[in-house]
């Protein structure tokens, strides 16, 4: 008597028969998002008429893992409260995470290198498969330490380096683009650069593009460093505007809202009319800018799109993946009431 032996079902079997992609087939079988209902449907469907099982080391691998991913934030927790730009951030990965059925670990720490402590604890009790990281440093220390500790990992960042940890990267060079391409357009020649803290990657990438897209265009760029807060982006202004009408910048770009909305108030305390004298971009959108008056032309970076972009490459990445690097796409600018023409 000879005995057939039955070949095991792939999921290339699947994806061959439904002519979709192994990575849909992946997604779909695994609850991830990235497919419609109807393609999770007829995947599923699939599997159980042909009888798929998952390999028994892929069983093992995702019997391993706690669907479990970390982000550890060290930032002033004042400036965590006010500014939107983690807010929205916490909603795109929670949204991801609820399509997926996966959970968050969050943890706010101080800024003297607690959070390494956090990173160390959380990998060795095996408390998440992997983080999410923001705010990238010169020499970070948490890209060695994460990858001693062999768990993965995505910094949302504004550089590509490789250095085995994956990242999803920011175009701020487009962004500064459109910034500057619309204050150009409107005639201003004179524009002042409102950053946070230079330790910080994206600022240093922000400010030597602002110099460089500004120099193109013939425009004088100068830098401010500040801290993200009301209180230095008000002193800042205070000390742009004290050089007065012909010597001050007739626009100001802050890095993100809430120093925006600091430009906008300083100003108008000082006598100094918006639009009509100064122009005020906001790096980052939010309520803020929309109910401000008058309301704040900010760009829109789509920053819950971008969440689940970063969780999306951080759970192929635990999965096994390879591709570390992607790019998030270019924001919109949303002009408002508070660019125009500069004074003549």
């Amino acid at each position: 008597m000879t005995t057939v032996r039955r070949e095991r079902i792939t999921i290339s079997d699947i994806a061959a028969q439904l002519g979709i992609s192994k990575a849909s087939v992946s997604y779909a079988l695994n609850g991830r998002p990235g497919v419609s209902a109807e393609t999770r449907a007829r995947v599923l469907h699939l599997a159980d008429e042909l009888g798929f099982h998952a390999s028994s080391a892929a069983v093992a691998l995702s019997a391993s893992r706690t669907g479990t991913i970390g982000i550890v934030i060290a930032r002033d927790p004042a400036v965590i409260a006010a500014e939107a730009f983690y807010m929205r951030t916490l909603f795109g990965v929670e949204q991801y995470l609820n399509d997926a059925d996966g959970q968050l670990l969050l943890r706010l720490t101080g800024e003297r290198g607690e959070d390494l402590d956090v990173y160390r604890r959380w990998a060795r009790q095996g408390r998440v498969d992997g983080f999410l990281l923001y705010d990238e440093h010169d020499d970070d220390p948490r890209i060695p330490l994460l990858g001693a500790l062999r768990i993965p990992a995505v910094m949302v960042t504004s550089v590509a380096l490789d250095d085995g940890i994956g990242r999803l990267v920011t175009p701020e060079a487009q962004t500064v683009e459109v910034m500057l391409d619309h204050l150009h357009s409107l005639g201003h020649r004179d524009v002042a650069h409102l950053g946070g803290p230079l330790l910080y990657a994206h600022e240093r990438v922000r400010a030597e593009t602002m110099s460089r897209e500004g120099a193109s265009r013939g425009l004088r760029v100068r830098h401010v460093e500040a801290t993200y807060d009301f209180a230095s982006g008000a002193a800042a202004t205070t000390a742009l505007l004290a050089h007065g009408p012909g010597a001050a910048p007739t626009a100001i770009v802050a890095g993100n809202d809430i120093m925006a909305t600091a430009v906008v108030t300083t100003a108008t305390d000082l006598g100094v009319r918006v639009p009509t004298d100064l122009s005020v971009i906001a790096w980052d959108d939010s309520v803020l800018c929309q109910v401000g008056r008058p309301p704040l032309t900010a760009m829109d970076h789509g920053l819950i799109g971008k969440a689940r972009l970063a969780t999306d490459l951080l759970y192929d990445l635990i999965a096994g993946g390879t591709q570390l690097h992607r790019e998030s796409p270019v924001g919109t600018l949303i002009v408002r009431g508070t660019t125009a023409a500069p004074p003549r």
